[in-house]
C-alpha cells in the first residue's frame, strides 16, 4: 500500500511538472511567463507590443532567431511581424508607428512595392531597389545603409547549412567560400578562425566541374535533388541543371526553361550546349501606341519586325503623314533609338505633332480642299458642320447638339461625318462615334471628344488657332460646308466667302465673345448661310496657313432656312477656358512615357 502511494505521489508530481511547462509557455488561468518570472496575459503574448519588461512575449533577449512567437500563425485580418508576432493588417506600413517589436511592419523592403517588378527588386530602407537576391548574400549591396543585411532580416531567412554557410550577420553564403581568403561575409566571419584549416569543400558543389557563368538573371536548380545553385558556383559531371530568367529577363524566343548536363571528357568538363543568355527584350508597344509616329526597325544592319525587340536592335522613329518633328527639337528627319543590353531603351521616345491649317497642292490626288471640316449629325438626322482642332476634338455649336431648353443630348446619339481618302475615284465617307460632349455653358460652343485618335491625311487634319490680332481681327474670312441642296454628305465642300462685320450688325446687345459676319456680296451669285452650315469654322488663311477665329451660331426659325443677313459667331479666342484646356490636353507629350509613367531614359 505504501509502495502504490509513493507511486501515486511520483505521478502526480510529474503531472504537475508538464502542467508546469506548459504555464512557462501560456496558461490562460495564469498568464504568459516572462523570462525574468513575471506573467502577463496570454492574449498580450505575440501582438507586437513589449508587454514584458525584457520583450521575452515577443523576441527572446539572447536569441533573435528564438521567439514563442516563430511557429505562430496569424489569421487573414492580421500581419505577420518578421519574428512571427501578428498585429492588425491596417497597421502594416501606415508610416504612424511601429507595431511589431522588430519594427518591420515598417521596414521598405515590406512597404515599397516596386511597380513592375514587385517581386523581383525590392526595396533598401534607403529607398533604392535592389535584386532581391542580394539581400542578405554576406555583402553590402543597399547603397547609403546596410539594410540589406540587417540580422533581424537575414537569421530568420532559410539558408541550407548541408551546402550553405550563415555569416555572423545572418547571411548566407555558399560552403566552399569559407577560408578561401576571400571575404565573402561583409563581416569577416567566414575568414575567421581558419587558421591552417584547409578550406571546406562541399561535395555538392565541387570546384572540378563545370561553372556557371555570373549571370544576376539566372535562376537555378539541381534537377535532380531540387536545390538552388547560385550564378558562379560549380557542378560535378552528369549534373542536369534546369536555368530560367528572372527580374523579367528572357530567353530568345522567350522560351522558359533551359536544360543544361555537365558532361566529363578526358580531364576536361564541358556543358552539352553552351550555357544561355538571358536577355530583356526593349518595349515594343512604345513604338506603336502614337499615330504621330511610324517605326523602322534593323539588327545588326538587317530590317526586322519592330517587336520582340532584342537588345542593339536599333529602332528609327519618323513622323507620320500629316505630322512633324516638334519644334523645340530642331529639324531633322529622323530619331534613333538603340535597344540596350538592359533591356532599355538608350533614348526616350519623341512624339509628333499634326500638321495643322495646311491644305495640300490640288496636284496631289485627293487632296481635301478642307481637311478640317466635319459634318455633325445626331440620331434626329439634324446636321451641321464642325471643325477638327485636335486629332481627338471636334468643335461645334451647342445648339447643334442639345435641345431648346433641354439638356446636352447622349453623346451616344451624336455622330461626326469625315470626308476620308478617295477610294474607286470617290471619297470615301467616314463615321466616327463621339464618346464625351462638353458645353460651353451659357455661350453656343460644344468640344465633341471622339472615341478613337484620328488617323491624320491629306483628307484629315485639324484647323490652327492662334492669338495674334492680325489674323484673329481680319475683316475677311470664309467658312466650308457640305453643299446645302444635298440629303446626303459629298464628295466636295463649299466655300462661302464671308465678311467680318460691327458686332452692332448683329445686335445691339452683342458682347466681345462674339463677332458677326455675312456672306460677301457677288453680282454673279447671292451666296447665302444655310442650316447645315450652323456649327462651322470662321477661317482666315495667313500666308499658306488656315486659322479658325470663330464658329457660326446661325439658329434658323422654322420658316427660314438660309438667309444672306448678318450671323452671329463665336470668337475662337474666347470660349471657356475649360475647353482650351479641353483641346491643349489632347496634344502628346514631347517624349513618350513608359508603362509607369516614368521617363524613358
Amino acid at each position: 500500500m505504501r509502495k502504490f502511494k509513493f507511486l501515486l505521489v511520483i505521478l502526480l508530481f510529474f503531472v504537475n511538472c508538464i502542467r508546469a511547462e506548459d504555464e512557462e509557455i501560456c496558461d490562460d488561468n495564469v498568464g504568459f511567463r516572462c523570462s525574468n518570472g513575471n506573467f502577463i496575459d496570454c492574449l498580450n503574448k505575440c501582438d507586437g507590443h513589449k508587454d514584458c519588461e525584457d520583450g521575452s512575449d515577443e523576441i527572446s533577449i539572447h536569441n533573435i532567431t528564438e521567439s514563442p512567437c516563430k511557429d505562430q500563425k496569424c489569421t487573414n485580418d492580421n500581419y505577420r511581424c518578421n519574428y512571427g508576432g501578428c498585429i492588425p493588417i491596417m497597421s502594416k506600413c501606415d508610416n504612424n508607428m511601429f507595431s511589431c517589436a522588430d519594427n518591420s511592419d515598417e521596414w521598405k523592403y515590406y512597404c515599397n512595392i516596386h511597380p513592375s517588378n514587385p517581386e523581383e527588386l525590392k526595396s533598401c530602407e534607403s529607398g533604392h531597389f535592389i535584386p532581391e537576391n542580394k539581400f542578405c548574400n554576406g555583402r553590402i549591396d543597399c547603397p547609403y545603409d546596410q539594410s540589406d543585411e540587417q540580422p533581424f532580416l537575414c537569421h530568420l531567412r532559410d539558408c541550407s547549412l548541408r551546402t550553405h554557410f550563415r555569416c555572423k550577420s545572418g547571411g548566407c553564403i555558399p560552403k566552399y567560400k569559407i577560408c578561401d581568403s576571400i571575404i565573402d561575409c561583409f563581416d569577416n566571419s567566414d575568414e575567421k578562425e581558419c587558421g591552417t584549416k584547409e578550406k571546406v569543400q562541399d561535395s555538392t558543389v565541387p570546384r572540378q566541374g563545370c561553372p556557371i557563368k555570373k549571370d544576376s538573371n539566372y535562376d537555378i536548380k539541381h534537377e535532380m535533388e531540387n536545390y538552388k545553385i547560385n550564378p558562379g558556383e560549380w557542378v560535378s559531371a552528369n549534373t542536369r541543371i534546369i536555368i530560367k530568367c528572372k527580374n523579367n529577363f528572357f530567353f530568345l524566343g522567350r522560351n522558359e526553361s533551359q536544360y543544361r548536363i555537365c558532361k566529363k571528357y578526358g580531364a576536361k568538363y564541358v556543358w552539352d550546349q553552351p550555357l544561355p543568355d538571358c536577355i530583356k527584350y526593349c518595349d515594343a508597344s512604345i513604338l506603336h501606341n502614337s499615330k504621330s509616329t511610324v517605326a523602322k526597325c534593323s539588327f545588326h544592319g538587317s530590317m526586322v519586325p519592330c517587336d520582340k525587340i532584342v537588345p542593339n536592335t536599333i529602332a528609327k522613329v519618323e513622323c507620320a503623314n500629316s505630322y512633324k518633328i516638334p519644334q523645340e527639337l530642331g529639324d531633322f528627319g529622323s530619331y534613333e533609338m538603340t535597344c540596350t543590353p538592359q533591356g532599355n531603351w538608350n533614348k526616350r521616345k519623341i512624339n509628333c505633332q499634326p500638321i495643322c491649317g495646311r491644305q495640300e497642292s490640288f496636284y496631289d490626288a485627293g487632296a481635301s480642299e478642307a481637311p478640317w471640316h466635319v459634318g455633325v449629325k445626331t440620331n434626329l438626322y439634324e446636321k451641321c458642320g464642325g471643325t477638327i482642332v485636335s486629332p481627338r476634338s471636334v468643335i461645334t455649336a451647342l445648339h447643334c447638339v442639345q435641345r431648346e431648353d433641354e439638356e446636352v443630348l447622349d453623346h451616344s446619339k451624336v455622330f461626326v461625318i469625315i470626308a476620308g481618302d478617295l477610294k474607286n475615284g470617290h471619297t470615301q465617307i467616314i463615321t466616327v462615334n463621339v464618346s464625351e460632349i462638353f458645353g460651353g455653358g451659357q455661350i453656343d460652343i460644344a468640344i465633341l471628344k471622339l472615341s478613337e485618335i484620328l488617323t491624320l491625311s491629306n483628307n484629315i487634319r485639324p484647323i490652327c488657332n492662334t492669338e495674334s490680332v492680325y489674323i484673329v481681327e481680319s475683316k475677311q474670312a470664309f467658312l466650308h460646308g457640305w453643299p446645302k441642296d444635298s440629303n446626303k454628305f459629298a464628295d466636295v465642300f463649299h466655300k462661302t466667302e464671308l465678311q467680318v462685320l460691327p458686332r452692332g450688325n448683329c445686335g445691339a446687345n452683342l458682347n466681345g465673345s462674339y463677332i458677326c459676319v455675312r456672306p460677301t456680296f457677288q453680282l454673279e451669285k447671292n451666296e447665302t448661310l444655310c442650316e447645315g452650315h450652323s456649327g462651322s469654322g470662321i477661317i482666315v488663311e495667313n500666308d499658306g496657313v488656315n486659322y479658325i477665329i470663330g464658329i457660326l451660331s446661325f439658329k434658323p426659325s422654322r420658316t427660314k432656312t438660309c438667309t444672306n443677313e448678318p450671323i452671329v459667331a463665336v470668337m475662337f479666342n474666347q470660349i471657356p477656358e475649360t475647353l482650351k484646356t479641353s483641346i491643349r490636353g489632347d496634344r502628346e507629350r514631347m517624349f513618350e512615357l513608359d508603362a509607369n509613367g516614368v521617363w524613358y531614359k
